[in-house]
């Protein structure tokens, strides 16, 4: 079986968060000569947003359907984090044992190639202005596309829950541990805690057990009572059930305890993460009285869910609502996943949390309403294909109450910080500071953030926001929905300066 190296580990610091990226010389000249004259804004028929399974199945039926797509991701490989890539200078000596995702991913990846399908990796949507006019930075430029429609495939980055010990070294999201296992081969620790709710934590104990470490328990923070009462709704899924036994058989064979209504409860260390707790909770995941497990870990891995990426479906002006149910803040959709913005469209998790297969679903029928929307479609042709991708749609939807009914979302997880716990890392703002500011009057996120510059970093309170707007619920006895969440500003992610000081004309229209 092939073992994984293990990550370095960096002393902890009590540092802000600079930008750490290379110095470049100096080259004022060379930048000046780059700046073109003529800024008008490029147009494209249709700008996909997001290279996930959901974006990438947008990009694939639109341009099946003889549409010009622009696809823009982040990342330097296409295929997020369910089909995430090896890194294409890497040469695998032997097959991953990481599971047949990459290779689905890779079949999806080389007919978006072949389709034509215009590629800019590396590259940061920071902004959507206008409704549809789209900012792309790469490393020292910006450009500007108006597109006629835009497909938004953001997907969801995973629920941070501040508790003692969350900042140490080695203390790491599941999404965290995925991208080191599936992106770089590389372990996160040698003896690994996996704690938080969901199907995706027997994945990650099953990657980590192949890669060669040692799995010292599994906690699940739901309860996992009465099984049996689901199991005529899922015998359509029936597949998905045997994977997961299979997985769970495979870990508990492997002794690897599997531990469910526990929660983290805190995590120990002087420079990184040495130690874990664990303890029992309460059906809304509410610390209770009981014993507490203490184990000898050099990583611990958390996952409590996931949140939809909205940064930009708000920044177009999309309206939103709150649903709990699939992870909180949503954009508003019709029956064909156009938002409230005409021309803009959402596909996958970022409307809403609900796995792979969704995501792939969506995006095919957002694909469709591009087409469409483009005149590229007749409309008896899309009324027959969406029907068909609303079917889809329809199967998977009973799958996904399931699983949302099994692990349901408690809000107890957020009592486990005290007082002294970092709540805002990238400004270093406590609990005790941000219930300071709450006593005080403040009755919404957006007054927090003014009165103590929580949300106010680099991550524009991706990491705090949610936990925030629950301890203002808590305090207030408001709803979370009315707690709110804070303002989007632009630029969405951090661009270089270089980027924003150099903006690109034109290229030829797509």
């Amino acid at each position: 079986m092939p073992r994984l190296p293990v990550d370095g580990r960096r002393r902890a610091e009590r540092s802000r968060l600079h930008d750490r990226g290379p110095r470049r010389p100096a080259r004022r000249h060379a930048a000046r000569s780059r700046r073109v004259e003529d800024r008008r804004v490029r147009a494209a028929e249709c700008v996909v947003v997001g290279g996930g399974p959901a974006g990438l199945a947008a990009a694939r039926t639109a341009a099946r359907h003889g549409a010009r797509v622009v696809l823009v991701d982040e990342n330097a490989e296409l295929g997020g984090q369910y089909y995430r890539q090896v890194p294409a200078q890497f040469r695998m000596r032997e097959a991953p044992v990481l599971g047949k995702e990459t290779t689905e991913g890779r079949a999806l990846i080389d007919e978006i190639r072949s389709l034509g399908v215009e590629l800019r990796l590396d590259a940061t949507v920071w902004g959507v202005f206008d409704q549809r006019i789209v900012t792309v930075a790469t490393r020292d430029a910006t450009e500007r596309i108006e597109a006629q429609t835009l497909i938004l495939a953001p997907g969801a980055y995973d629920r941070p829950v501040p508790f003692p010990g969350w900042t140490l070294p080695g203390v790491m999201t599941a999404g965290g541990a995925q991208n080191l296992m599936k992106g770089y081969r590389v372990l996160p620790g040698r003896r690994v805690l996996v704690a938080g709710s969901g199907p995706l934590l027997l994945v990650v104990a099953r990657y980590l057990l192949h890669g060669g470490a040692q799995v010292v328990a599994v906690a699940e923070a739901s309860p996992l009572r009465g099984l049996w009462r689901y199991a005529h709704r899922m015998l359509p899924h029936l597949n998905l059930v045997q994977r997961a036994y299979a997985y769970r058989r495979e870990l508990q064979d492997a002794g690897v305890p599997l531990l469910s209504g526990h929660v983290i409860r805190r995590a120990l260390g002087k420079t990184e993460v040495e130690h874990a707790v664990i303890g029992p909770c309460d059906d809304a995941w509410r610390p209770r009285a009981g014993s507490e497990p203490s184990y000898d870990v050099d990583a611990v891995v958390v996952g409590y869910g996931f949140l939809s990426s909205l940064e930009l479906s708000r920044l177009a002006g999309c309206e939103h609502r709150y649903e709990p149910a699939v992870g909180g803040w949503v954009p508003v959709r019709d029956r064909n996943l156009e938002t409230t913005v005409p021309g803009v469209f959402v596909a996958g998790d970022g409307a809403g949390v609900a796995g792979s297969a969704v995501a792939v679903a969506e995006g095919h029928w957002a694909g469709l309403g591009v087409a469409h929307r483009l005149g590229r479609l007749t409309g008896r042709a899309y009324s027959s294909e969406a029907s068909r991708a609303r079917g889809r749609l329809r199967h998977l939807a009973g799958f996904r109450r399931v699983m949302d009914e099994l692990y349901r979302f408690g809000p107890g997880i957020y009592t486990l910080a005290d007082d002294r716990v970092t709540l805002c890392r990238c400004e270093e703002i406590t609990v005790g500071e941000a219930l300071a500011a709450i006593r005080d009057g403040a009755s919404h996120v957006n007054e927090v953030k003014a009165w103590t510059r929580a949300g106010m970093g680099r991550c524009q309170g991706r990491m705090c926001g949610p936990a925030l707007a629950h301890l203002v619920a808590r305090e207030t006895g408001r709803s979370v929905a009315d707690a709110g969440c804070f303002t989007p500003r632009p630029p969405a992610k951090p661009v270089p300066i270089e980027a924003l000081a150099n903006e690109v004309g034109p290229r030829e229209g797509v």
